[in-house]
């Protein structure tokens, strides 16, 4: 009784404790722009993503957009009332994008959070650099990246277009960059 009693003593600090012990991940990589922050973190074959902006709208992130949005990747998602969205698309049009999903693809997001705090929204998720999806190309840790950054005002539809949208070059291993619009 007493080894019983003393074992679920234990296990129950353990368990206090486990989330304690667990922090944020720390991002290798800071890019700032206007009301924006795009933090990411090349591990093994997975990129680790952290973007925010002010904004109570959606933010989102393309990854190697042709000409205007066409081609990219798309990942965008929103926090209403304490609850997270967060969809993989594909830029399947020069102004517009569609849900992975819904063209026959996969949702490739791998660990989605997301959270809106004083007009601030921020979402986090991992995405394979291959994804081996029809929709996605993969995405290159070396050399250089074309990473168009947006967000939409105010309003959490993914159909609300965005009042700003910026385009980069980024060496997403050595953190490099140059703006491109």
């Amino acid at each position: 009784m007493k080894n019983n009693i003393f074992f679920s003593t234990i296990l129950a600090v353990v368990f206090l404790l486990l989330p304690l012990s667990l922090s944020a991940m720390e991002y290798q990589h800071t890019l700032e722009v206007r009301d924006m922050q795009f933090s990411w973190t090349i591990e093994e074959d997975q990129i680790h993503v952290e973007l925010s902006a002010k904004t109570t709208g959606w933010v989102g992130i393309g990854f190697d957009p042709e000409k205007a949005m066409s081609g990219a990747n798309i990942i965008i998602g929103a926090v209403k009332n304490g609850k997270f969205k967060i969809e993989d698309h594909y830029a399947d049009r020069k102004r517009g994008h569609s849900n992975d999903e819904k063209l026959g693809g996969k949702n490739d997001v791998l660990d989605p959070s997301g959270t809106e705090v004083d007009g601030v929204t921020t979402i986090s998720f991992s995405l394979p650099l291959n994804t081996g999806d029809t929709y996605d190309k993969p995405i290159n840790p070396e050399g250089t990246t074309r990473i168009m950054l947006a967000y939409g005002a105010g309003k959490d539809s993914f159909r609300n277009r965005h009042p700003y949208r910026t385009v980069y070059e980024i060496n997403l291993s050595t953190g490099e960059n140059k703006k491109i619009k």
